[in-house]
């Protein structure tokens, strides 16, 4: 049995038979991603991992399939990973970024596809898999007029964006209970 079933439905079932595609990009909140994969499980979820090249910089591949109990996506192939996993009505129920970094929500807002996880979130928002984001960056970065316009824009398309927690100096990515509640309410709709 792998590690991550032993787990499964531990506190809950509130997520039995959804499934999550979590897009972990460059901050180095990503390590705060095993966390929030673990506890998606012990609610139900199946999580499945997918990594830009800077996440996979700061948290390991094999790492994420240990949490998760599956081999993370770290690149496009011609299996088409982004449109099996988030193209269709059968697939995930959601797209969860996170962390999302500055860069990766201004390119979503732009339609720039030229990572994993942007590819995905194209596909997703394309295919109307909810979508939801949790940034992460210096404060200084998230008050960019820039990223508040892009944030904005993508609020107006539908997306949902969970946290940050600020400090005055850090745009801290959401705790995994917040993200976890979050999930509770966008997936029981």
């Amino acid at each position: 049995m792998h590690p991550a079933e032993e787990i499964f439905c531990e506190k809950s079932n509130k997520l039995r038979g959804k499934t999550i595609v979590i897009g972990i990009t460059g901050s180095i909140a990503a390590t705060e991603c095993f966390s929030a994969i673990r506890e998606l499980i012990r609610h139900g979820a199946d999580v499945y991992p997918v990594l830009t090249e800077a996440a996979a910089k700061l948290v390991a591949p094999d790492a994420l399939e240990f949490a998760s109990g599956h081999a993370p996506v770290t690149e496009l192939t011609g299996k088409t990973e982004h449109v099996s996993m988030v193209g269709n009505s059968l697939s995930a129920d959601l797209f969860l970024i996170y962390p999302a970094t500055a860069n990766t929500v201004s390119k979503i807002a732009c339609g720039i596809d030229d990572t994993t996880v942007t590819s995905m979130a194209t596909v997703a928002l394309g295919s109307g898999i909810p979508v939801a984001i949790a940034p992460a960056m210096h404060e200084s970065m998230y008050r960019n007029p820039a990223v508040s316009e892009n944030i904005e824009k993508l609020k107006s398309w539908g997306i949902q964006f969970i946290g940050p927690r600020t400090d005055g100096i850090r745009a801290k990515v959401a705790s995994r209970d917040e993200v976890v509640a979050w999930t509770f309410r966008m997936l029981s709709r």
